[in-house]
């Protein structure tokens, strides 16, 4: 009786003074886990948790981290997301703790200001011994020695501590006592005396099989069994002994899978936590309104003018949630929001403008009896109540958003429907035309890229073209470079030269942006040291493009597969819009310009004739002839082409088809070992049989007396290295190469670089070309296996990354200016001049060098890959030699 009236004053001096509660705003996440002392750090704010970035962390801060979780102290911390990456936001950044605060009072950028990604999320590895005066938040902890059993509830990592209502704070307190004396006096000393029980209330329901938890209590509550003393007992007797009681879990299986059956021990007063249950019931519907959702996708519908399929610039916003499309209130939304709406849309802003068109529009529908709107917008289930952005989010569903306010009687009181307009890019102009060139020379560019929008990044540092490194490269960085061009935000961040490598120097490193600079150059960032970083790291950009409706203007039919066949195209004729072939006169760049409009990558082959590929036959009529296209239109539409259509070789099996490929090669010059080997040499004719059997000679040559005689040449080394990602190989297959006799080998393609020396007006004095005769892996870097070669009439090409080298000393390998006057002249090598096989770049295939040569001697200078251009004023050639160190001088 003594012991019991101790412990029923112990009770109530519990309930009458419970302990305090501390939140947890510090766990250990995370997978790869051997106990729960080490893991990810994830800190909690603003009713969100997140991580922490690994940027100038120590010891002291891994002690925080430890501490405060209950350990006595931290062994050490793991960096680059050790424990896997963590999702939603980095909260801190540049954490640096004294070590006796708490981790969220310890100085930092602040909160949510970071500089990095979920791949530098820091996590904590501590001792497991824990602190003797830690008392953690359902948990009840004693000295071994008195006989208790310590059971600690983990949280669940949906619960916050800012969300839990006072009414579900603090525990019931129930008492058990043995029944009968046979069971004290045959129990071990440890069994007897009382159990307590906490039992956590289950959140939006009750527990089977236990009748105290329908019950609210506010704190500590004291059972009802303390005022009715005998059937208290029984019923709590009964409780304990009942299976329910059986089935809960002991303190050394707390893994949720394992919540079988099991015996119970007992020793002395035994502490329990009931497991949490989610919410369910209208009250946690409640919550659930309140919260932040995430939105899937947006779009603009037109109002007051009618969508022709063409680019959408202005119109009501619609957003999607759980697969349902809905209405945004336009109370609270600003210009910030409207950014990211276009943005994501493919479009580099937004812009004001005057709405009272549309809410004039929206007062005469409300006051219309039979419009449905005015049913719909009653109801929650067509609005998302509330977003807000800052702007800088590269999509809609990182901004915070709200589906309803549940005190409100009728939602978006006062408001409409959201109305955005966006501002396209310069490169997307209305019906389709070509757009008008940049007025200033533009600082940064995509390479590269298999659809429009992406490609690999290069900005333009004085004079020379670069790439990027990709530490600390994300989205962020990556809008501010998708905004730049004229596109929407990122849609991703690539690195490690995903998009393939590029060539020259690497201007920066550490790119660092906040979202609002109008150019990457004006984000923070770091120079980069020689040799710190290498091209195998180079960042690339997939952005947001707008829906031009250009895409439903060509089509492919006829083909095995989606990426191939005739092509046929929508145009305006007489009128009307028809669809019809296009003539495979001349058909080459085209075709990569139709498979970017197609989406579809690169064009990895232009066929001039598709009697294999059967067309539709409405489209059996040529429509489209004399097309030229440069390169970087958006549709082949857009292609200079003939007013009337001509086309002497007809349509049907001879029309225009295509193959495109999500890969292709790039083919680059190296420019600098041009300008070194350069030299003359008198060659005797009698030693240039073979050669003059290539056309490698002048024609004057045909006018010697063979084989008396002397010709000039000018003779370099070339070396052309294969940038793509995927490998070159000639367009024709072994079986149909031609076998040369005189030099004994196969020529795989009739031309494969051409040799001029040109005026500066462009005309041309002396020229030469290199048949390829073998397309080989001459060298390769370490790590890459050489796969071509040319011995036993081997399969030829060139691998990605590897080199094919041509030595001054080869037949062929010169320009014949035996006819040539001193003077001042343009020398220009071009790789693959009839783009016969596909490249995803063809803008890099031609390298010059301004030449000087005064009858005895040649001067090589300034040679650099460029711009492939087919003429060259007295003006042109000024500006380009002003402009050579624009481009890539070395490899």
């Amino acid at each position: 009786m003594l012991c019991s009236g101790l412990l029923r004053a112990l009770l109530v001096l519990l309930v009458l003074h419970p302990p305090p509660t501390r939140a947890q705003l510090v766990r250990l996440a995370g997978v790869n886990r051997r106990d729960a002392n080490e893991g990810r750090v994830e800190v909690f704010h603003q009713g969100a948790w997140g991580t922490v970035c690994d940027d100038e962390v120590d010891l002291n801060l891994a002690n925080v981290v430890c501490r405060e979780l209950g350990f006595q102290r931290g062994l050490t911390w793991a960096h680059s997301a050790r424990f896997g990456e963590g999702q939603g936001l980095i909260w801190l950044d540049n954490v640096r703790c004294s070590g006796a605060e708490p981790v969220t009072q310890c100085r930092s950028n602040g909160w949510g200001i970071n500089d990095c990604t979920h791949g530098e999320d820091l996590g904590v590895i501590c001792s497991p011994e824990r602190r003797p005066d830690h008392l953690q938040a359902n948990q009840v902890e004693a000295a071994p020695s008195s006989g208790h059993q310590t059971r600690q509830r983990t949280p669940s990592q949906s619960e916050s501590p800012a969300h839990v209502p006072s009414s579900r704070r603090g525990h019931e307190i129930a008492l058990h006592r043995g029944s009968g004396a046979s069971r004290r006096n045959s129990a071990s000393p440890h069994e007897n005396g009382h159990e307590i029980q906490i039992l956590r209330r289950n959140r939006g329901g009750s527990r089977p099989g236990s009748e105290a938890a329908s019950a609210s209590p506010q704190g500590h509550q004291l059972p009802s069994w303390l005022a009715r003393s005998a059937g208290g007992r029984q019923r709590q007797e009964t409780a304990r002994t009942s299976p329910q009681a059986d089935n809960r879990p002991q303190a050394s299986q707390r893994q949720p899978e394992q919540r079988g059956p099991r015996p119970r021990q007992l020793s002395g007063n035994h502490v329990e936590a009931e497991p949490v249950y989610p919410d369910v019931g209208p009250e946690a519907d409640a919550l659930y309104a309140q919260g932040s959702v995430r939105l899937e996708e947006a779009r603009l519908r037109p109002v007051l003018a009618a969508s022709t399929g063409g680019l959408v610039t202005e119109g009501v916003l619609e957003v999607k949630h759980a697969g349902k499309w809905r209405h945004v209130c336009s109370r609270g939304w600003d210009l910030s929001s409207s950014r990211v709406v276009c943005g994501t849309l493919g479009f580099p802003a937004a812009e004001a403008f005057d709405q009272n068109a549309y809410r004039k529009l929206w007062d005469s529908k409300l006051a219309d009896p039979s419009s449905r709107l005015r049913t719909l917008i009653s109801k929650k289930g067509y609005w998302v109540e509330k977003v807000q952005c800052q702007g800088v989010e590269a999509s809609l569903s990182q901004c915070p958003a709200r589906l309803s306010n549940p005190s409100a009687d009728l939602p978006c009181q006062g408001g409409m429907h959201v109305v955005v307009r966006c501002v396209p890019g310069p490169q997307f102009t209305p019906n389709g035309r070509a757009p008008a060139p940049p007025v200033f020379q533009p600082v940064v560019r995509l390479k590269a890229g298999p659809r429009l929008g992406e490609g690999r990044v290069e900005v333009l540092r004085e004079g020379k073209w670069g790439t990027v490194c990709d530490h600390l490269w994300d989205v962020t960085a990556a809008s501010v470079v998708c905004r730049e061009l004229g596109f929407g935000t990122a849609r991703a961040a690539l690195t490690r030269a995903q998009l393939g490598q590029g060539t020259g120097p690497i201007h920066m490193n550490s790119v660092q942006c906040t979202g609002r600079e109008r150019s990457i150059t004006e984000c923070r960032y770091r120079q980069v040291p020689l040799y710190t970083c290498k091209h195998s790291q180079d960042v690339s950009v997939r952005c947001n493009v707008p829906n031009t409706g250009l895409q439903a203007t060509v089509r492919l039919v006829g083909g095995r597969e989606p990426s191939e066949g005739r092509v046929e195209v929508l145009m305006d004729l007489g009128g009307a819009r028809r669809w019809g072939s296009v003539c495979s006169e001349n058909w080459g760049n085209e075709a990569t310009v139709v498979c970017r409009q197609l989406g579809l990558g690169f064009a990895a082959r232009a066929h001039e004739e598709t009697w294999y590929w059967p067309g539709s036959p409405e489209a059996a009529q040529v429509i489209l002839s004399g097309t030229h296209c440069v390169g970087t239109e958006t549709s082949v539409q857009q292609c200079r082409r003939n007013s009337n259509v001509y086309c002497p070789r007809g349509g049907d099996g001879r029309a225009a088809g295509v193959t495109c490929a999500e890969t292709a090669p790039d083919l680059v010059l190296d420019a600098q070992l041009v300008q070194e080997t350069a030299y003359l040499e008198d060659r005797p004719l009698h030693l240039l049989t073979c050669a003059n059997e290539e056309n490698c000679l002048s024609s004057s040559a045909a006018r010697m007396n063979w084989p008396y005689g002397h010709r000039r040449l000018l003779r370099f080394s070339s070396r052309i290295m294969n940038m793509g990602r995927a490998d070159f190989q000639p367009r024709a297959s072994r079986e149909s190469w031609t076998w040369h006799q005189c030099h004994r080998h196969y020529h795989s393609i009739e031309v494969f670089t051409h040799y001029d020396l040109l005026t500066f007006n462009g005309t041309k004095v002396a020229e030469g070309h290199k048949a390829s005769f073998c397309l080989e892996d001459t060298y390769c870097p370490e790590g890459l296996h050489k796969r071509y070669a040319c011995y036993n009439m081997g399969q030829q090409g060139i691998s990605v990354g590897c080199w094919d080298t041509y030595r001054h000393d080869i037949d062929c390998q010169w320009i014949d200016i035996t006819d040539v006057r001193p003077g001042e002249y343009i020398f220009q090598v071009e790789v693959n001049p009839s783009l016969d096989m596909a490249e995803s770049d063809f803008q890099n295939n031609v390298m010059r060098c301004r030449c000087k040569y005064d009858g005895a001697r040649v001067y090589m200078h300034g040679c650099h890959a460029g711009t492939i251009r087919r003429t060259y004023s007295a003006e042109a050639e000024d500006l380009f030699d002003h402009q050579r160190q624009i481009s890539n001088n070395f490899l």
